[in-house]
Parts: structure tokens; C-alpha cells; sequence
């Protein structure tokens, strides 16, 4: 079979944003306005554009309508052994998975983030070893983020298993990935197998702003053997209690129908624990944080219900909301959620962070998306929920930036960096785009578009979304033609207008 991989960045511009940062609600943003972050958003310092290194060549442009996404059902099991005295991470992993993809399959491809150059700069990496295809011996390569399994032969239909060693150099800086002080933040930290849909494999390069993460849900069985004195929160749960050795515990976590794995560890975290909709609700906090930790139990009580309510119930048995000291609003993982609290917030920002990234266990975690290829589908939706939590639907004024329309690829701001970049991403995705999640609320009015998007809700659970996909359900759903409505709104189910 043809090698069919996609990748589409060249150029993005660095900045202290993650995809988790926040768009305020009653904004207002022109074109003028497009060359600095958001207003009224946390807005740190943004530095001169950086070039990352390209792995791999686009092959395709249309990004929609695709019904292939495999391989499916990955099962991953790792042993991991975490170091804080030399920040390194020391794993064994095995994923089975099946080949659903109508072909055989004979390359493979993962991702490791960990070697993006923005990590790299500050000490961070990722190696892999000893890696093999049903116990054989495999060919691989690693170009940056993308690994390469090459001379394998996977028939349609059929199970296979990867296993490989890796290492993992722990970057110092506050990010999803990094360690600051005295705490860890682990997200995209391991080989995550790639994405096969309509285009071939989905390999794009690490963005500093925005996500460039597209993964299917599987289960995860989790062993991390760590210092005993770590606090640890992750996705999924503890199975057990941890085995002490010395000065050493380990843990053992299992989740299932999740899309990534994170933990966060800090030996000074103190946890608030609570329950929504039989849902375990546990708050991690620092001393510096705690004045906010009672803000980050509200909002995900509150959210908890208020989302289950409105889009569909919450699947998973836990959820952590984890205070850090970082340089963004916050990030998403399933059933984990990062919260950065640095200098002095109001409590009302930080609950709107919170509010914002449990969104996100719905808008990619539950309904997943390519978040390079379609930004819109997760941070739109995550922010319209944020603002439903707030009460501040009607504040939803955004403009349109410039001509970019919201089912443009993140590489497309990325790539015009110099007409407006992240301020046109922040603008169009975060803002406008929760306006037109509104606006199209507004249009349907509550009870058809609250039961559409429950529709939209069962039908894509645990799966993957597109475009294309979504308005063809509101359209199923609620018996309308809404071609006018998100023509007018700048939705498009192709990259091209």
C-alpha cells in the first residue's frame, strides 16, 4: 500500500499560549485588533516566530469527510519509572490495537511530542528502543515528533501488538509538559499511536499555540513507580493501594475509553474531594493555591451537572482538576484537568478556566476531533460552555478576523503569522467561534438545539467528529437546511471556501 501521511506545518509563531488558553466572553474583535492576544485573556509576552522542523510532506487538502479512523480500539500497558532528582521518565509499553482501516497495513506510525523543538530548548526529549511487531524485531526511524514503523505487514480486520522502550527527558518549564519547582506536569509525554482516516497517517508537528494532539479513545493500564512522597493525580483511577519499597511507591491506574493518559505530581498538593452525578470530583492545590481551591470545586460541581444536563451525562467514574503555576489559562486531558494559577486571579477567572477545560471533557474527550485540522470543534464549543456555566451567553459579541473562516487547519494561522497569526487564532476560534455556537442556539432556539446536541452527543461518543459530521447531525436532528446559517458564520466543510 501507498504511504499516505499528512503533516502541514512549516512556520508558527512561539508564544506563552496552549491550547487551553481562554477567550473572555463579551469581546469584541476586529482585524485592526489581530496582531496581539486576546484582550481581556490572560496575555503574556509573545516571542519572534520560531520554525519547527517539518517530518513529513502533505499529501491532501481535504480534511472532511472522513469514515475511516483506526487504527481502532488501541489497549495500551505500560510500566513507567519517573526520577525526580533527574527529571527522567524510564518506560516499557505495549499497544494491541485493530487494523479497521478496509486495508493492510504495512507501516505504522506514533507520536512522540516529547521531542518538539519548543521542549527540546529547555532540556526535554523522548527515544524509543527494543521496539517490535508481534514479538519480531521492527525497522524504525524518528524524524522529531513522528516515529516511523516501516516492513510490517497487518492484515485488514486483524489484531496486532507494538511494544518498544522509551526514555523521556522531563523539560524545566511551565507547560503541559514540563516540571517548575516542585511539580510535574506529564501530558503527551509517551509514544501515542497515530491517527489512519480518509488522508493516510496524521503526524503534524508539535504547535506551541493551539493543539496539534488527534488520538482515538482506547483503555489504559497504567504501573508508575515514583517517590513515595509524590501527590499524583491522572486519568483514570488507582487500582489498589501503592506497593512502598523504601523511599519509592507504586501506583497502579487504569482507564478506560479515554484518548491520552496525563498525570501531574507535586509533593506539597493537598486534595479536596467531593461527588456530582456519581462523579468523584478531587481538587489538587498547593498552599499558594489554596485560597482557590474551594472556586475549582464550585465550577466542577456545577459544570459536572450543567454539561451532563445540556449535552450528555459525564461517562467516567472520576474527575481531577489540578491547580499548577504555568504561563496558560489551562489544558485538557481526559478526566484530568490542568488549571494554571499564576500571579494573583480573580476567583471568577479561575472558575471560568475551570468551566472551560471540563468542557473539554465533552468537546474532545467524549467527541473527539482533529484538533490541528478542525481547532473549532473543541475550543469553540469548550468556550460556549464556559460561558453557558457563566451566564454570559449573551456577552458573545466576536467579530470575524480578517478572511480566515472557523474550519480553517491551525497551520493556516500558523502559516500567515505575519497577517494576524495567534491573534487571529485566539480571535476566530475562541471568540467567534463560541459566538456561533450561540448564534446557532439562538437560531433553534434552547429546546431543539439543547436536544441536538444531545443527538450529537450519542452519536459520536467516544468516537471522532468532523465538520461535516456536526452539521449534518443539527441538520438530522432539528429537520432544517442550516446551509445559509454556517455559510454566513464561516463554517465550511472544506479548507477551501
Amino acid at each position: 500500500m501507498k504511504s499516505f501521511v499528512k503533516q502541514t506545518a512549516k512556520w508558527v509563531t512561539a508564544s506563552t499560549f496552549v491550547g487551553g488558553i481562554l477567550f473572555s466572553p463579551g469581546l469584541t474583535i476586529s482585524a485592526a485588533e489581530t496582531d496581539s492576544p486576546v484582550k481581556g485573556a490572560y496575555n503574556p509576552a509573545v516571542t519572534s516566530p520560531v520554525q519547527l522542523k517539518t517530518p513529513f510532506q502533505s499529501q491532501f487538502m481535504n480534511k472532511h469527510g472522513q469514515d475511516i479512523f483506526g487504527p481502532a480500539n488501541p489497549d495500551y500497558k505500560m510500566n513507567v519509572n519517573y526520577d525526580s532528582t533527574n527529571h527522567t521518565i524510564q518506560g516499557e509499553m505495549t499497544v494491541t490495537f485493530k487494523n479497521n482501516t478496509r486495508t493492510q497495513l504495512n507501516e505504522l506510525y506514533f507520536n512522540l511530542w516529547g521531542n518538539a523543538e519548543t521542549f527540546k530548548e529547555n532540556g526535554g526529549s523522548m527515544s524509543v528502543s527494543n521496539v517490535k511487531v508481534n514479538g519480531k524485531t521492527a525497522k524504525y526511524t524518528v524524524d522529531s515528533t513522528a516515529m516511523h514503523i516501516s516492513s510490517v505487514q497487518i492484515p485488514d480486520n486483524q489484531k496486532s501488538t507494538v511494544s518498544m522502550d522509551f526514555v523521556v527527558h522531563v523539560p524545566e518549564q511551565q507547560d503541559r509538559f514540563g516540571w517548575n519547582k516542585n511539580t510535574v506536569s506529564l501530558g503527551n509525554w509517551f509514544p501515542i499511536l497515530a491517527v489512519y482516516d480518509k488522508e493516510g497517517w496524521n503526524v503534524d508537528a508539535y504547535f506551541p499555540y493551539g493543539e496539534s494532539f488527534y488520538s482515538l479513545t482506547g483503555d489504559f493500564d497504567v504501573t508508575l513507580t515514583t517517590d513515595k512522597a509524590q501527590v499524583i493525580a491522572t486519568t483514570g483511577t488507582e487500582v489498589g493501594q501503592p506497593g512502598i519499597s523504601g523511599n519509592l511507591a507504586t501506583h497502579h491506574y487504569k482507564a478506560k475509553q479515554v484518548r491520552d493518559f496525563a498525570i501531574e505530581m507535586d509533593t506539597t498538593y493537598k486534595v479536596k474531594q467531593t461527588k456530582v452525578n456519581n462523579v468523584n470530583i478531587n481538587v489538587y492545590y498547593t498552599d499558594e493555591q489554596a485560597k482557590y481551591a474551594d472556586s475549582m470545586v464550585e465550577a466542577g460541581v456545577e459544570s459536572i451537572k450543567l454539561y451532563s444536563d445540556r449535552f450528555g451525562e459525564y461517562p467516567w467514574p472520576e474527575l481531577d482538576i489540578v491547580g499548577m503555576e504555568g504561563w496558560f489559562g489551562g489544558m485538557e486531558y481526559p478526566q484530568l484537568t490542568m488549571i494554571s494559577i499564576a500571579g494573583n486571579p480573580s476567583q471568577e477567572w479561575v472558575k471560568y478556566v475551570t468551566a472551560h477545560e471540563i468542557g473539554h471533557q465533552w468537546f474532545y474527550g467524549i467527541i473527539g476531533n482533529n484538533e490541528n485540522d478542525e481547532p473549532w470543534l473543541d475550543e469553540s464549543f469548550a468556550s460556549f460552555a464556559a460561558a453557558l456555566y457563566s451566564k454570559e451567553l449573551d456577552q458573545l459579541k466576536a467579530e470575524p478576523v480578517g478572511d480566515y473562516h472557523l474550519s480553517y487547519p491551525v497551520s493556516t494561522f500558523a502559516e500567515r503569522a505575519a497577517e494576524g497569526g495567534i491573534g487571529a487564532y485566539y480571535g476566530m476560534i475562541y471568540g467567534y467561534g463560541s459566538r456561533t455556537v450561540n448564534d446557532l442556539r439562538l437560531e433553534l432556539g434552547d429546546e431543539v438545539f439543547y436536544k441536538a446536541m444531545k443527538d450529537y452527543f450519542n452519536e459520536k461518543k467516544f468516537g471522532v467528529s468532523t465538520t461535516k459530521d456536526f452539521i449534518q447531525i443539527m441538520e438530522k436532528s432539528t429537520g432544517r437546511d442550516l446551509t445559509n446559517f454556517f455559510a454566513s458564520h464561516r463554517v465550511f466543510v472544506s479548507d477551501q471556501e
